[in-house]
């Protein structure tokens, strides 16, 4: 019992201090989409986005009716591939994620790893 407590308060001091951010609906759907780019199972969506089968599942179901996504057979099974749309999608997403500045810790962190 002693234990559960301290776990929770550990848990509770490094909620402030987590390198963990949450990710916004427009980054998780750009994240599947591309994913999805070559074809993907609906269990690579789930592993690979880190999403729950719940979670993938209503996302899934919200990109086939904006038309961002749509269901194939690959290999004799259900798959997922982003369509035309969802290409534009995500070119669109990395140009704003550019003039918001936001490649810029990506680019320098790639940088440093070449040193």
């Amino acid at each position: 019992m002693a234990e559960t407590a301290a776990l929770v308060q550990n848990k509770e001091n490094a909620k402030g201090t987590s390198s963990f951010k949450n990710r916004s609906r427009v980054e998780i759907v750009a994240n599947m989409l591309s994913i999805a780019r070559s074809g993907s199972l609906k269990t690579h969506l789930m592993y690979k986005a880190n999403l729950s089968y719940v979670m993938v599942t209503e996302y899934l179901d919200y990109l086939s009716k904006s038309g961002l996504i749509k269901r194939v057979i690959l290999n004799g099974a259900n798959a997922f591939q982003t369509t035309a749309r969802g290409i534009e999608y995500l070119v669109t997403y990395d140009s704003l994620r550019r003039v918001a500045g936001l490649d810029e810790k990506k680019k320098r962190s790639s940088r440093l790893s070449f040193f």
